[in-house]
């Protein structure tokens, strides 16, 4: 029988060293064992789960139609981890494990996974590992891991020649990828062309995805009538129901009413991202858009949906302090840490000329407690009214 080492199988199936010597260890590499230190594989084994090997990236439908597979799962009935596990490919079983457990909040399970793919030779598994490993270390503080894979994926764009008509779907799931980095940690990041370009070339999931990161861009501009119709018309055109997009529409769209005043719109949207999410406790797109969400959950799940609400506040804490660390930094802003999620809330609605009696009525808390919140504020950030606000918050 011939033998290879973990190194040769880790290049012939695509995936990391350390992943094949995991399997071996596992016992789902048959006749993999160890001499001294070194696991040696029989050539050829693959993961017995799966009698098959993983898609080469030449196999560009195959390569293709797994990427970011939670933001093309379709709806269904049931258990999201039940469905998973039923999966016959084990890497491909990996992919969705890794960004499920992202989405719930078991940050250390999907790093776990993301560290066997992150420089794994396979297109497809590389880019989702270096994505999820970002936003992963951003909520458990590990700050260089951030920089680490945010690194990685920055070089896979810049060392990519994103003209090439040959590799048109590979570049829009890089440039996707790119977009989704500078998006939700709110960077520069030059390197990166516009997705309205790339979007044609990704499957449905991943165009409703795009077009909620197009929406996105337009409420960063403060366009908020545009970013809503934007976002209306991804959800509109959708031939299926795509949770996990859904969610991210329905709460951008829940953002730019609540900027349009649009109160009752604006329930009525987080509502129903609520409604998608929670059945399968996806905290997490509530969590990286909490900072600019103004009270929404505050008012419609802080008492109706207690235990929820809490999880979200929890994750919210812990991402918040890195984030802040990344924005600052790339930005040379001085967006405040000092905040609680709702002290910061607060600080938004009050710094965007809201009453005290509006933000009282909006959070369902008293307008005593709204005054005493704002001089919290002002002595937490040594400031001395409303217009020094902005500068401490993320706008």
């Amino acid at each position: 029988m011939k033998f290879e080492t973990a190194t040769q199988a880790a290049a012939r199936l695509g995936v990391t060293v350390r992943a094949v010597q995991k399997w071996a260890k596992e016992g789902k590499l048959e006749g993999a064992h160890k001499i001294g230190r070194d696991w040696i594989i029989p050539f050829g084994a693959v993961v017995t789960e799966t009698k098959a090997e993983p898609p080469n990236i030449s196999d560009t439908k195959k390569v293709f139609d797994v990427a970011f597979p939670m933001f093309q799962l379709p709806y269904f009935s049931g258990d999201v981890l039940e469905h998973i596990n039923k999966i016959g490919d084990t890497y491909e079983r990996d992919l969705y494990l890794m960004e499920y457990y992202y989405f719930i909040g078991e940050l250390e399970k999907s790093e776990e996974i993301a560290e066997l793919y992150i420089d794994s030779s396979n297109l497809n598994y590389r880019l989702s590992a270096e994505l999820f490993s970002t936003f992963n270390n951003m909520i458990t503080g590990h700050l260089h891991k951030v920089h680490f894979a945010a690194g990685l994926l920055k070089m896979e764009i810049e060392n990519s020649d994103l003209s090439d008509e040959s590799a048109a779907r590979e570049n829009a799931l890089k440039v996707f990828a790119g977009v989704v980095l500078k998006t939700q940690l709110h960077t520069p990041f030059e390197s990166v062309p516009q997705i309205e370009e790339y979007i044609k070339y990704l499957p449905e999931g991943l165009r409703i995805i795009s077009l909620y990161l197009s929406s996105y861009k337009a409420y960063l501009a403060k366009d908020y009538s545009r970013s809503l119709g934007i976002a209306q018309a991804a959800m509109n055109c959708a031939t299926m129901q795509y949770p996990v997009p859904m969610i991210y529409c329905n709460i951008i769209c829940a953002i730019d009413c609540i900027n349009l005043l649009q109160l009752d719109k604006a329930g009525k949207y987080i509502k129903k991202a609520w409604e998608l999410a929670m059945p399968h406790k996806m905290y997490m797109p509530f969590v990286e858009h909490y900072s600019i969400l103004q009270g929404l959950l505050e008012n419609n799940f802080k008492k109706s949906d207690a235990d929820n609400y809490n999880k979200i506040i929890d994750l919210t804490r812990s991402y918040n302090i890195t984030w802040y660390q990344v924005y600052n930094k790339k930005t040379d802003r001085n967006v405040t840490n000092e905040l609680t999620p709702t002290e910061f809330t607060i600080a938004m609605l009050y710094s965007r000329n809201w009453r005290a009696k509006e933000i009282a009525a909006h959070m369902h808390i008293a307008e005593r407690t709204v005054t005493n919140y704002i001089q919290i504020i002002y002595e937490k950030l040594n400031i001395n009214g409303r217009k020094e606000l902005e500068k401490y918050l993320l706008t």
